[in-house]
Formats: structure tokens, C-alpha cells, sequence
């Protein structure tokens, strides 16, 4: 994100001449993509998808926005919108995340392997979330706004460190309950429902939450450099080290799904919590 620039530059707001081909080429593949996981959602009734879906369709819109951003670069609602489309959808993948994880823990019938108490892993992460979310959301429109620029900087790299701070938070979670099931006996007694192995679903939240924190690496040198840092003055890092690790995140989730994982209409349900623990359901409903 970047603070407007009024000159009569052909590039306009951009400090690049942006390529329209390629912002074609991303919103088609995050498209298909995205279409692909509604139609695996459905299918395998795994509505806590709805996070990484409705983030694959911000991303998609994102480059479809920023596609006519380029053929109109001084447009700053274009600008803002193509860009807070495209920032924004990791906080929503994380989301799910986060659920799956929480699930994980409750299908191997071992919520005291997990740190953090299944049902309270969900709750915790996305309210993390969804402040970096809006702190993102809010930094990034002051930094399209030149009298705003400075001061959505620091709100944006808030956000940023926000998210990096969660995720890396679970990072450690869901690594110390791996740890600890690899010498659990539930690892080898846990019903096998698909083709997927629960533990091969737990090992792609780890690369996929490390794909992400890489991006949010990225985002955080490249918001702090300025709009005229170096990152943001060259367009091939924006789809190198933003839209295609995004882009691998959600195809991994299209390759491994927790539908081929769980039973069918698996859900965590806390039946009761008193003031020394909660009690969790596992229902398998045919």
C-alpha cells in the first residue's frame, strides 16, 4: 500500500507500470482455484472451509480490481481496492487453519496433547485474527490517503506484526501436539475415514502456515521500506513472494482436504463446561 500520488505520471499511483497480462493470468488461476474448493466444500460438507473459500474469492477479486487499477493507474478507489483484496485473504486462511487444527486434537481423542484446549484454539487465534485483520483493513486505506500516509504505515505494520505474532503462537501449539502424539498410542488407534491420514493434514497446516508467515515477512519489510522502498517499486516481487505463496496455500488445501480426513459431517461440539473443563463431542452423523 502506498500514499497517493497526484503527478501526471503514466503510471500514476503505481511507482511501476503495472502489468495488466499477469494480473489476468492471477485472478484466473486464484479463480478456478477458488471455484474448485466451493465445489469440494459441498461435496464433502466441510463447511469451516468457508474462511479459505470466501479469502479465495477477495484474492481473485483483488486481481481482477487490480487489472482495471492498471488500465486506470490514478484511480485511487482502484488502488485502495485491489490492494486491501489482496492483503487481506491470509488472515481468512489462517482461519481455517486454525479450525482444522482444533479438530485434528479432537479427532485423535487427545485435546490434552494440544496446549491450548481444542475448542479454545479457534476462539483465541481468530480474535488474534481478526485484529490484525481490521488493523490491516484500516492502515491500508490511510496509506492510500497522502495526509494519513505515515500514520497508516505503522497502523498497517500493527496489523502485520499482529498476524505474525498469532500465527507463530500456533505455529508452537500445533508443533508441541505433534510432539507429543508422535510417542501417543492414540497416533496408530485412530479410525482411518478416507484416503488422508490425519497426521498428513497436520503437516500441511505446518507448511502452509509457514508459507504464510514468509508472506507476512515479506509484506512487513515491504510496508515498512515505503512506497518507494525497493520491494514495492518492482511489481515481480509482489507475485513472487505474495500472490504465489498464496497461491500454493490454497492448492495444498485442494490436495490434502480434510474431507478425505474426517468422517463425514464431523463436528466439535463442547457438550459441557464447568469451572474445571470442558467436555467435547465428536459426532459422525451418516
Amino acid at each position: 500500500m502506498a500514499a497517493a500520488d497526484t503527478t501526471d505520471d503514466s503510471n500514476g499511483i503505481y511507482p511501476y507500470k503495472p502489468n495488466s497480462t499477469v494480473c489476468i493470468a492471477a485472478a484466473i488461476l486464484f479463480g478456478s482455484n477458488a471455484f474448485f474448493h466451493v465445489f469440494q466444500m459441498i461435496r464433502k460438507t466441510t463447511w469451516f472451509y468457508t474462511p479459505l473459500v470466501v479469502g479465495s474469492f477477495m484474492m481473485t477479486l483483488g486481481y481482477v480490481l487490480r487489472y482495471f487499477s492498471a488500465k486506470t493507474p490514478s484511480s485511487l478507489m482502484l488502488y485502495i481496492g485491489q490492494s486491501l483484496l489482496i492483503i487481506l485473504p491470509p488472515s481468512l486462511y489462517a482461519a481455517t487453519i486454525y479450525m482444522i487444527y482444533g479438530r485434528i486434537a479432537v479427532f485423535v481423542n487427545a485435546p490434552d496433547a494440544s496446549i491450548i484446549r481444542p475448542t479454545r484454539v479457534t476462539k483465541i487465534f481468530v480474535i488474534g485474527d481478526a485484529i490484525s485483520f481490521w488493523l490491516q483493513a484500516g492502515g491500508g486505506g490511510m496509506m492510500a490517503q497522502e495526509s494519513m500516509a505515515n500514520m497508516g504505515k505503522y497502523i498497517m505494520l500493527g496489523g502485520l506484526f499482529a498476524q505474525l505474532m498469532f500465527f507463530g503462537f500456533f505455529l508452537i501449539v500445533s508443533l508441541i501436539f505433534w510432539k507429543r502424539m508422535r510417542s501417543s498410542p492414540a497416533r496408530h488407534t485412530t479410525p482411518s475415514y478416507g484416503k488422508r491420514t490425519w497426521m498428513a493434514l497436520l503437516k500441511l497446516l505446518f507448511a502452509a502456515a509457514a508459507l504464510i508467515i514468509f508472506r507476512c515477512g515479506f509484506r512487513i519489510i515491504e510496508s515498512n521500506q515505503g512506497h518507494t522502498g525497493y520491494l514495492a517499486s518492482h511489481e515481480l516481487y509482489i507475485y513472487l513472494f505474495d500472490a504465489a505463496p498464496m497461491f500454493i496455500v490454497q492448492a495444498m488445501f485442494n490436495f490434502i482436504h480434510a474431507g478425505d480426513v474426517f468422517p463425514r459431517r464431523f463436528t466439535m461440539e463442547k457438550l459441557a463446561d464447568n469451572d474445571s473443563e470442558a467436555h467435547i463431542g465428536l459426532r459422525d452423523r451418516t
